[in-house]
């Protein structure tokens, strides 16, 4: 089924209104308050789009109060096909993305976020791929991540092996298996457009990439290709220090991809009226687990890198949950004992109203482990200190009291310290049983 092509013509072919109907891809570009960003993009698009087929770019902005309106007016002049679309207010997100899909006219049509780029040559073989086969509804692809700011490419975020994978209707346990398998994320593809059309529903604990695999491939034959044609940028020189959403994304939703695959399995089996036995759902139910604490590790991997390491151990906690044996193989377990300690003190001094003093008692290196409350997230404005041998009742009010040594704790009692605001190692092991 595969197709080569070569692109022939160098002209972007502007698609007015009355020739909807010649129009073959629409680039579906959602956004919001995020001018420079989508001025680059479109600057990108009209540099480098040489298609031999129509196409037109549908700009869906979430009535932003900076100067998009003038972006895309500028570029409409220029001579980029554009189609404009701007909300009376901000809807969120899946609003604004639904317009954009359903404003569509082309015949293919897919997503391209504002501060991404496309591999034109590469969109073009795919449309080439749909078009020489009109019953695939779909065709995925994996995402190069690529540094814009140094025109340098870091690999695909996945890698399914094979070029070509074609999976048909009656195939459900196969394309569950390639998924979890390869560990596929369809976020990245081009739609047939009555296939897209058929997603009308926005999912919350479920991830959406799953969700909608399952409605298009319920539908007919959805393909699966290796080579990329989305490059999610991760350095740009729009805003050279800016984090991109995807990492955020990655440290926190690994219960929507389990929760996407559920309504995978569901929807597919529902679909065909079928059921799994004991034994299979058991096998789906592992695989599922395997997908997800792959996830979580990536994630514990960016916690630690954010220097959260209370986030860190909540993760620890469940993947030991899923593979109890596990704990001696994760990375970082030999750091993240004192880490995690000294962070649950820090932040415990830091959210108690009119603490402005740790007290030590009963450690060996105090100085060590006040540079170490620091840079876990101590503020400046709290002092670290020794035991005080006669403190002030300003002292005595204000002060949080830090005990290596369980057995100091009645003498700072008889003090007079507050009972809440003496805590011991001890106290801190209860929480974190690393």
């Amino acid at each position: 089924m595969n197709a080569a092509f070569t692109p022939e013509v160098a002209t972007a072919v502007p698609a007015p209104r009355d020739a909807e109907a010649d129009v073959m891809l629409s680039i579906c570009i959602p956004t919001y308050n995020r001018g420079p960003f989508l001025d680059y993009l479109l600057t990108d698009l009209a540099t480098n789009c040489r298609f031999d087929f129509r196409y037109e770019i549908v700009v869906s902005d979430n009535a932003s109060p900076d100067n998009t309106t003038e972006i895309v007016e500028k570029h409409k002049a220029a001579g980029l096909p554009i189609s404009y679309f701007r909300q009376s207010e901000n809807k969120g997100g899946y609003p604004n993305m639904t317009t954009a899909f359903m404003r569509a006219v082309g015949k293919y049509v897919f997503y391209l976020a504002d501060d991404d780029l496309i591999i034109p040559e590469a969109v073009a073989d795919n449309i080439h791929f749909l078009m020489d086969n009109p019953d695939v509804r779909a065709v995925y692809a994996p995402w190069e991540m690529y540094d814009d700011l140094n025109k340098v490419s870091s690999g695909l975020f996945y890698d399914q092996g094979q070029d070509l994978i074609v999976i048909r209707p009656g195939e459900e346990i196969d394309l569950l298996t390639l998924i979890i398998e390869k560990h596929i994320f369809p976020e990245v593809m081009i739609y047939r457009a009555d296939a897209l059309r058929n997603i009308i529903r926005e999912t919350r604990f479920c991830y959406w990439a799953f969700s909608y695999l399952a409605v298009v491939a319920s539908q007919g034959p959805v393909a699966f290709r290796n080579k990329p044609y989305y490059r999610s940028v991760t350095l740009t020189p729009v805003a050279p220090t800016r984090e991109q959403w995807g990492v955020e994304e990655t440290m926190t939703n690994w219960d929507t991809y389990r929760g996407g695959l559920e309504y995978m399995v569901f929807s597919l089996l529902r679909q065909k009226n079928m059921t799994l036995n004991d034994t299979t759902r058991g096998a789906f139910r592992d695989m599922v687990d395997h997908f997800v604490a792959t996830r979580m590790r990536v994630a514990l991997r960016l916690w630690m890198g954010r220097r959260d390491y209370l986030r860190a151990y909540e993760l620890v906690a469940r993947l030991c949950h899923l593979s109890p044996s596990s704990l001696s193989e994760l990375e970082y377990m030999d750091q993240l004992p004192l880490l995690l300690a000294a962070q649950t003190l820090a932040r415990l001094a830091n959210a108690i109203v009119g603490i402005d003093r740790i007290v030590m008692a009963g450690v060996d290196d105090g100085q060590s482990l006040g540079s170490l409350l620091r840079d876990v997230g101590l503020e400046r404005r709290i002092l670290v200190s020794p035991p005080i041998k006669t403190p002030t009742a300003k002292i005595l009010e204000s002060s949080l009291v830090f005990l290596g040594d369980e057995s100091l704790r009645q003498s700072f009692l008889d003090q007079g310290y507050k009972p809440g605001l003496i805590i011991s190692e001890a106290d801190i092991r209860v929480t974190n049983l690393l």
